[in-house]
């Protein structure tokens, strides 16, 4: 065999080895994508068909497997909002979900400050305790929280609204407060100290600290703590059908339950109904989403 035969062959068994080896390394990556694209269709597509029924007859949604309605029946949205009062009960959703989210905020980020920049005795004692209420289903809860809150007069509010409310919205701004102190304490815990140092040198109060300086500086911390809780309690479904017992004052999963009570359920009315429930979620995620992903992982790790 020649020379320029041998350097030749050299050459292409390193060509072979060096893209089984390009294969080799990318393989991974190939098939980590392969199965994102699988689980994103999985995930899209129940909302996709839900998006569909609701612009389709009863009848097409029973019988036909598309997507893509025959005729676009706008009139289902129009007057399953009209028909079934859903304007009223997604009013009542938007009150308990932004009282929800605003005290949750306002609380837990005071709370978070006190833990990551306020030194007092026991504090890491008391942050861990926090950490480990984390761990407590909260369905576990229920029995306790329905004994209290019936003993507090909060439960069987047939006339008041504020009261019946009052009684849905505080067990629910508890249960969001461990996760909440916790990004909250560790965003505040990556804020350089010296801001609150040079603030106590001009006179500041260790309240005027927190709502002048670290507050406004939380945005991130705050978008994903909205965004998580709003999720949250406007699914809320449990707990609302265990504290409200007027129809009237019902939130838009307990009216969608009602829909899903008929004899005959009418899956285009109860599409329109769940994609009426969807828009703010999205809404929200889209107004906030740029801050969440910063929250989340500037506030996820520990401080």
């Amino acid at each position: 065999m020649s020379v320029t035969q041998l350097s030749g062959s050299n050459r292409v068994e390193k060509n072979g080895t060096a893209v089984f080896l390009k294969v080799k390394k990318h393989t991974p990556d190939a098939v980590s994508y392969i199965l994102l694209i699988i689980y994103a269709i999985a995930s899209v597509y129940p909302f996709l068909w839900m998006v569909s029924s609701a612009f389709k007859s009863n009848q097409e949604v029973l019988t036909s497997k598309s997507l893509i309605p025959n005729e676009i029946r706008f009139d289902i949205i129009v007057n399953t909002w009209n028909t079934l009062n859903f304007w009223q009960y997604f009013i009542n959703s938007m009150i308990v979900t932004v009282a929800v989210v605003v005290l949750v905020v306002l609380v837990y980020s005071l709370a978070g400050y006190g833990f990551a920049k306020v030194p007092f005795w026991g504090r890491d004692f008391l942050f861990a305790g926090f950490l480990a209420v984390m761990l407590v289903p909260g369905v576990t809860v229920l029995i306790p929280l329905v004994q209290l809150l019936k003993a507090l007069g909060l439960l069987s509010a047939h006339k008041d609204q504020i009261i019946a409310y009052t009684g849905l919205i505080l067990p629910m701004v508890n249960g969001a407060g461990p996760f909440a102190i916790f990004l909250f304490r560790n965003y505040f815990s990556k804020l350089p100290d010296e801001l609150r140092d040079a603030a106590k040198i001009d006179g500041a109060s260790e309240f005027g600290i927190y709502m002048r300086i670290f507050l406004p500086l939380a945005g991130p911390a705050i978008a994903t703590v909205s965004i998580l809780n709003f999720v949250s309690a406007w699914n809320a479904f449990i707990w609302p059908s265990i504290v409200i017992n007027n129809s009237d004052w019902f939130t838009l999963p307990l009216k969608l339950k009602d829909i899903d009570l008929q004899q005959v359920i009418q899956w285009n009315v109860r599409m329109a109904g769940s994609l009426i429930a969807t828009i703010p979620l999205i809404i929200v995620f889209l107004i906030l989403q740029r801050y969440y992903i910063r929250g989340i992982t500037a506030g996820a790790t520990k401080g």
